[in-house]
C-alpha cells in the first residue's frame, strides 16, 4: 500500500509541475510584449520590412521586400528557417542580335523567333499548295485528252440515240429536281422549327434559373438585414465597437516618424494632392514631414517611414473575454450560424 501511495504521490507531483510550467509559460506569453517594427522607404526602388520579436529577441519573425523580392524568415534562438521567398522581378533577359545587329531582350527575341517561324510555315504551305496545284493540272490535262479520244470514237454511235434519250432524260431530270427542292424545303422547315423550339426552351430554363438565384440571394440578404436591424444586434455591435477601440488603443504605435518629398509636372494634379493631404495634416504633422516640390520638371518621389510599437496580449484578453461572455454577442453569433447553415 505504501508503494502505491508513493507512486500516486510521484505522479501527482509530476502533474503539478507540468501544470505549473504550462501556467508559467502562458503567463509569460500574456505579459511579455511582442514588439513590432515597420520600416519603409522609396529611393528609386521600394523597400519595406516588417519585423516582430519576442522575449529579448529570442524569437524573431521578419518579412522583407527588397530588390523586387519578398523574403520571410523565422528565427528561434539559433535556429533559422526561411518560410517565404518570391521574386516579383523580371526574368533574366537573354540578349540576342537581329539582322541589323541590334540587341534584343528575351521578349523581343521571342517575338522575332515567332515571326520567323510563322514566315517559314507560310512559305512551306505556299510551296505545298503550288505543288498540289501543278499535280492537279497535270491530272486534268491527261483526263481531258482521254475524254477527247473517247468522244471521237463514240460520237458516231451516240448521234442516233441522242434524240430519243434527250426527251426522256429532260423529263426525268425535271421530276428529280422538283422532288429534291420539295424535300429540301421540308427539311429546312423542320430544322428551323426544331432549332427555334430548342432555343426557346433553353432561354426559358436559363431565365427560370436566373430568377431562382436572384430570389435566393434576395431572401438571404433580407435575412441578414433583419438580423442586423434587431435590437440585440445593435446592442452587441455597440458593445463590441467600444471594446475594439480600447484594443486598438492598446496596440497603437508608440513611435512613428518619417518624411515624404513629392513633386509633379502637372500643377493642377499637384494642387489637388496638396489639398487632400492638407485635410489630414492634423493627423500626421507630428510624425511625418511632408515636403511638396512645386515647378518640378519631372516626377519626384522620395521618402522614409519608421513605425515601432508593442502588443501585450493580457489587455487584449481582458477586453476580449467579456465580448464572449456578453449575452447579446452570443445570441448574435448563434443567429449568424443558423443563417449560414440555412
Amino acid at each position: 500500500m505504501a508503494i502505491v501511495w508513493l507512486i500516486l504521490k510521484i505522479i501527482g507531483i509530476t502533474l503539478l509541475c507540468i501544470l505549473g510550467l504550462v501556467l508559467f509559460l502562458v503567463l509569460v506569453i500574456l505579459i511579455t510584449p511582442f514588439r513590432y517594427q515597420v520600416n519603409a522607404s522609396y529611393h528609386d526602388e521600394p523597400f519595406a520590412e516588417v519585423k516582430f520579436h519576442f522575449w529579448l529577441r529570442a524569437v524573431v519573425a521578419r518579412v522583407t521586400f527588397k530588390d523586387k523580392k519578398l523574403l520571410g524568415i523565422l528565427r528561434i534562438l539559433f535556429i533559422k528557417k526561411q518560410l517565404l521567398e518570391k521574386d516579383f522581378g523580371n526574368k533574366s533577359s537573354e540578349v540576342i542580335e537581329d539582322d541589323n545587329g541590334h540587341l534584343l531582350p528575351d521578349q523581343s527575341a521571342q517575338l522575332l523567333a515567332d515571326a520567323e517561324s510563322f514566315a517559314e510555315n507560310m512559305e512551306a504551305k505556299a510551296e505545298a499548295e503550288a505543288l498540289t496545284a501543278e499535280t492537279n493540272s497535270e491530272v486534268i490535262t491527261e483526263s481531258t485528252e482521254t475524254a477527247d479520244v473517247s468522244d471521237e470514237t463514240s460520237e458516231d454511235t451516240s448521234e442516233e440515240t441522242a434524240g430519243e434519250e434527250a426527251a426522256g432524260e429532260e423529263q426525268t431530270e425535271d421530276d428529280e429536281t422538283e422532288f429534291a427542292e420539295e424535300a429540301e424545303i421540308a427539311v429546312e422547315e423542320t430544322e428551323n422549327t426544331g432549332g427555334i423550339a430548342a432555343k426557346l426552351e433553353g432561354l426559358k430554363a436559363k431565365g427560370e434559373q436566373i430568377c431562382k438565384t436572384v430570389t435566393e440571394k434576395k431572401e438571404m440578404v433580407d435575412r441578414y438585414v433583419d438580423l442586423a436591424t434587431q435590437e440585440h444586434t445593435k446592442r452587441a455591435a455597440k458593445y463590441v465597437g467600444k471594446k475594439l477601440v480600447k484594443i486598438l488603443k492598446s496596440i497603437r504605435p508608440r513611435k512613428c516618424k518619417g518624411y515624404l518629398k513629392y513633386g509633379l509636372r502637372d500643377p493642377k494634379t499637384m494642387g489637388m494632392i496638396c489639398g487632400y493631404s492638407g485635410m489630414l495634416y492634423p493627423v500626421y504633422y507630428k510624425a511625418i514631414d511632408v515636403q511638396p516640390v512645386f515647378g518640378a520638371d519631372h516626377t519626384i518621389l522620395d521618402g522614409e517611414l519608421e513605425i515601432k510599437g508593442r502588443i501585450i496580449l493580457m489587455p487584449i484578453v481582458v477586453k476580449a473575454v467579456p465580448i464572449l461572455l456578453k449575452k447579446d454577442c452570443r445570441r448574435v453569433w448563434k443567429d449568424f450560424k443558423k443563417l449560414r447553415n440555412h
